[in-house]
């Protein structure tokens, strides 16, 4: 489960001491705004939650990323994790669509220079749309330049919107470009959306909206060992606030460091025996190496089955040879690159 109470940062340009382990850069931390240090470089800036890092908010990084090498400035993100909703309204919180650091992931990718995530506190929250603008965008983030989605909100009580901004930016000599919503069959695509898509089971559409197939990311636990006792040792992990699908079996994909990984995953409570704890638990083709506190990826490829409950033992196995030879054939037609 991936929890952050604290502010995180990571810079593709040196803008603060940087810890070197193994060629990795190690995210620095900060407790509040004030310790996070001022850039060296005006900029470029975005802000908001960027939760799936969609094709949405794909265009809108672009956006950014062209002004700013136009311009000979830095591409900056500020954003928000966990969700704001965390903080003001826990019981209408979203669950999460990518964890902390697939989206640092992403955004290296995306070739954002730097990109701070924060805590979103009271202090934030606190804050007028002319204080965040003036205090994090112009002072912290050194903006020349603000780049926001159409639907935009910012400021205590969510008083700010892109059309505030733009008188801002008129009265305070600092560009603003709003940037029109990204349409997927005629639809806008958004983070909600997402959610909906992948909560029905319709990994399809969430894989277009998103612009990559679903993964969850999680550290590998001990379960009670039963897949093993089958002959289908499996690995299990606690998805945490991720979104998960809805229960059944999947062919998947599985990144552990630099391995990719074949196999099926069973989401559910397994009720053939009697179970009431969810659970996700993945079986990788031909690899059976003890990986207990390793971090992995599993990409979700294809809905195989949804969960049922077989008679006896001997049926459930049967099953899930049927289950093996469905995913390999499904995994044959979807190449890694395409993860």
């Amino acid at each position: 489960m991936f929890v952050y109470n604290k502010h995180y940062i990571y810079s593709a340009k040196c803008i603060t001491e940087e810890v070197t382990i193994s060629g990795e850069k190690i995210l620095q931390t900060y407790h509040n705004l004030e310790s996070i240090p001022k850039l060296t470089q005006d900029s470029v800036a975005t802000f908001g939650v960027f939760d799936g890092l969609h094709i949405g908010h794909q265009d809108v990084i672009e956006t950014v990323r062209t002004r700013a090498d136009a311009d000979n400035l830095a591409s900056v993100l500020f954003g928000f994790y966990p969700h704001p909703l965390a903080l003001l309204a826990p019981e209408k919180c979203p669950p999460v669509l990518m964890c902390l650091p697939k989206r640092l992931e992403i955004l290296k990718q995306l070739r954002i220079d730097i990109a701070i995530f924060v805590n979103f506190s009271e202090q934030i929250a606190s804050m007028s749309p002319d204080i965040f603008v003036n205090n994090v965008l112009l002072d912290l983030c050194r903006a020349k330049h603000v780049v926001v989605g159409y639907a935009c909100q910012f400021g205590k009580d969510r008083e700010g919107n892109a059309g505030l901004l733009e008188s801002m930016g008129q009265q305070s000599k600092f560009g603003v470009t709003v940037v029109p919503p990204t349409q997927l069959n005629g639809l806008p695509v958004h983070s909600t959306r997402i959610r909906q898509a992948i909560a029905r089971g319709d990994l399809g559409l969430a894989s277009q909206l998103l612009g990559r197939i679903y993964s969850l990311s999680g550290t590998i636990i001990k379960g009670d060992g039963r897949g093993r006792q089958l002959g289908f040792p499996t690995a299990n992990i606690e998805p945490g606030e991720q979104l998960c699908p809805p229960n059944g079996v999947y062919a998947i994909r599985g990144k552990l460091t630099d391995r990719w990984l074949d196999g099926v995953l069973n989401i559910g409570i397994r009720p053939t025996f009697n179970g009431t704890k969810f659970q996700v638990e993945s079986h990788f083709f031909n690899f059976d190496e003890l990986i207990y506190g390793e971090t992995i990826e599993i990409y979700f490829v294809e809905k195989i089955r949804s969960e049922r409950k077989f008679s006896n033992m001997r049926a459930l196995v049967q099953q899930i040879h049927r289950d093996i030879s469905v995913a390999e054939e499904i995994l044959a037609q979807h190449p890694k690159v395409h993860l």
